[in-house]
């Protein structure tokens, strides 16, 4: 009957969402990574510098500068949640609040 026609299109609609956001959710946290010092940080967008890299920070936009002009990447991303761990920003030795998330302009 019509009832149960549009329940299971519904569900068959949910799953199907479900997937795709499981597959998208799984491509990005392979594509993320969490990176300690300034020299790893440079060889991986050096490299083949592919993905997003969480890395402490100290805000400076002299540094950001520097970083965008050095290695073509921008910080995309300070996130509200998750990452607030404090740390010592690995550019500059200074204390840094959290990690916030890089990646290369194409």
């Amino acid at each position: 009957d019509r009832a149960a026609f549009i329940h299971s299109v519904t569900v068959i609609l949910d799953d199907m969402q479900q997937g795709l956001f499981d597959r998208a959710l799984a491509r990005r946290e392979e594509a993320t990574k969490t990176i300690d010092s300034k020299e790893d940080f440079y060889n991986h967008f050096e490299g083949e510098g592919t993905g997003f890299v969480y890395a402490h920070f100290c805000g400076d936009p002299a540094l950001e500068d520097e970083i965008k002009t050095d290695l073509k990447v921008t910080l995309r991303c300070i996130p509200l949640v998750g990452h607030d761990e404090e740390g010592t920003c690995i550019f500059s030795g200074k204390p840094s609040k959290q990690r916030v998330l890089w990646a290369k302009s194409y």
